[in-house]
């Protein structure tokens, strides 16, 4: 059974997006850090595109740079290789067989190669970049070493050498380096996932396969992805596969069915259910087409053979709507916008009497009970009201503490009854049938908490402190805790807003490298990115709420509301910005306008 999805295209042009004395001018258009598609969308591929040749550019130096860092992007026991053909003879020695395994120095170049001429047939060249982790054989981006700068200046030569034709880099860096176009341009973006440790929620964890690897090989290069182990930031909140599990060979495609044999050194699995949990986890990962089913073999063992609808049934993203349900505050409470899903029907779990004097709301569905809480005024204060309509009925639960400002509540799904809210800078968690709301613990990081996204495996989230992007994993045994979080470099400053409209691919507020507002999408590990709008001048972004894509079907990007200089915005839909028409419950008056329609709905966000 396979699903398929409505894209929502980034709009080429967002005209009149915000209206005059926004501080925001009516023209923007899309910009892309790197070549392909936006971050986040799966593409094609097969070994098609590979780096172009040391002796493509003989003439132009500024090419043949940009070349050279892209001459890493083939598979890993290739790259040392490759780049050496770029590099004078003299000098290959110093590009030496990485131990034990090949890094590649991932890099985003903040201005044009600076070239200067320093002698008859020599140039020199600087690299002004910033320096976004290491690409490990693995397909996983990690971090740089502590130690090592985010902003740096690589140099070295280029020129020729007697005897041979075309450039060669004299004095090359000491590290491979790759730039985050070529990245973008010679592979593939792929995801594949790890239970969390509760073996409620598949986790998902970005790789990236070079396109050099041939179709018939991905999915088996894929499999040894997975057997390696997740990503360093998520590795203390899901489960590895068992050790001593090993690919049994390549993985076939026959069409129908989707085969894949594991090598156990023991027997790793303890009973069927985990069996299944596993079937699970390779189809997910191995490019899901649940039209297909899975033949799964552990040597020694009879086959077994799992329907693709089933596996699709167990990672609970893949139940997200199509349409999202789409509310707003307007004059203190809580209303389901026109354009919504299941428009006309009543607010969900929100009694006439809780829903008074709101600020801001998040609503969730999850295990078949749904759950709101509620940043309220109280006074000169404000206090959080969490709510939940079960099968036992409906209740709520109002803080014993109140803070001057409470953000935007996110809830945590799998199993969804609880959340996580910023107040007076600071994170903090609440639970439902818990009038508590205890402060979280951010290891390694201090500073002022902005803003919080949940991810909809409800595992992992992504914040802004003092202007910076990190993303973290949950442990959420018992207490909820925050893994330390990771860094996320991207080219925005002075960031104010942060959330989810994908697996793998967040949505953030921030300042561009020209000085102006925009919105960016950023993959997590901040690799690539794409400007969703263009320039918001010098808006503030005060508000973000994302709406995660559907996993199944690919191709589709998630919906973004926000609020710049108090007006909010729908960036995908037609009218742009959300007027007070659009909301329910509000009934014109005789001339036609809605009451009060001078004041602008406040704190747009999505049920998910």
């Amino acid at each position: 059974m396979t699903r398929r999805w409505r894209r929502l295209a980034l709009l080429p042009v967002l005209a009149g997006v915000l209206l005059a004395g926004c501080g925001i001018p009516e023209n923007t258009d899309v910009r892309v850090d790197g070549q392909g598609p936006a971050p986040g969308l799966p593409t094609g591929g097969g070994g098609a595109q590979t780096p172009a040749s040391r002796l493509d550019e003989r003439n132009n130096t500024e090419a043949f740079v940009v070349n050279f860092l892209q001459a890493a992007a083939v598979e890993a026991e290739r790259a040392v290789e490759q780049v050496r053909e770029y590099v004078a003879p003299q000098d290959r020695a110093d590009i030496r067989d990485p131990n034990p395994e090949v890094a590649l120095t991932v890099v985003r170049l903040r201005e044009r190669p600076q070239i200067t001429r320093a002698e008859a047939g020599v140039e020199e060249v600087a690299l002004d970049v910033q320096q976004l982790g290491l690409l490990r054989p693995n397909g996983a981006l990690e971090p740089l070493p502590a130690q090592e700068p985010e902003f740096t200046e690589y140099t070295f030569q280029v020129g020729s050498v007697a005897g041979e034709t075309g450039k060669f880099v004299l004095n090359p860096p000491a590290v491979l380096l790759l730039s985050v176009d070529a990245l973008n341009t010679f592979y593939l973006q792929r995801t594949i996932y790890f239970w969390d440790t509760s073996q409620r929620a598949l986790v998902p964890d970005l790789r990236y396969l070079p396109v050099a690897v041939p179709l018939e090989r991905q999915r088996t290069v894929l499999l040894e992805m997975l057997i390696s182990g997740p990503s360093n930031w998520l590795a203390s909140a899901v489960q590895a596969l068992p050790s001593g599990i090993r690919s049994g060979g390549n993985v076939p495609d026959t069409g129908d069915r989707l085969k894949v044999t594991l090598i156990a050194d023991a027997t790793p699995f303890a009973d069927e259910r985990e069996l299944d949990r596993l079937a699970a986890q390779l189809m997910w990962s191995l490019w899901p087409e649940f039209d297909n089913d899975l033949e799964l073999t552990i040597q020694g063992q009879t086959p077994k053979v799992y329907p693709g609808a089933d596996l699709l049934a167990m990672n609970g993203t893949q139940a997200l709507p199509e349409t999202p349900e789409r509310f707003t505050v307007y004059q203190g409470r809580v209303h389901r916008l026109r354009s919504s899903a299941r428009s006309g029907e009543p607010i969900p779990v929100l009694t006439e009497e809780v829903n008074q004097n709101v600020v801001t709301a998040g609503f969730t569905q999850a295990g078949g009970g749904t759950y709101a809480a509620l940043a309220v005024a109280d006074g000169g204060a404000q206090r959080l009201i969490v709510g939940a309509a079960t099968g036992a009925g409906t209740s709520f639960d109002a803080s014993t503490r109140t803070f001057d400002d409470i953000g935007r509540p996110v809830w945590l799904k799998a199993p969804g009854d609880a959340g996580l809210v910023v107040a007076d800078g600071g994170l903090f968690s609440f639970r439902v049938g818990s009038g508590a709301v205890e402060q979280v613990t951010l290891p390694g990081v201090t500073g002022e908490v902005q803003s919080v996204g949940a991810a909809p495996d409800g595992h992992r989230i992504a914040l802004v402190v003092d202007g910076r992007l990190y993303v973290a994993a949950l442990s959420r045994g018992g207490k909820l805790e925050v893994l330390p979080p990771r860094r996320v470099p991207t080219s925005l400053s002075d960031l104010t807003q942060v959330d989810w409209v994908a697996e793998t691919l967040l949505v953030a507020a921030g300042t561009n490298p020209d000085g102006r507002v925009s919105l960016y999408d950023v993959t997590v590990d901040g690799a690539i990115e794409t400007s969703s709008l263009r320039d918001l001048g010098g808006a503030s972004v005060t508000h973000l709420a994302g709406y995660p894509a559907n996993p199944v079907g690919g191709g589709t990007v998630g919906a973004r509301m926000y609020v710049a200089n108090g007006v909010p915005y729908d960036l995908f839909e037609p009218s742009e910005q959300i007027r007070p028409e659009e909301i329910e419950g509000v009934e014109p008056s005789e001339t036609g306008e809605p009451e009060n329609s001078t004041a602008n709905p406040t704190a747009p966000f999505f049920l998910y």
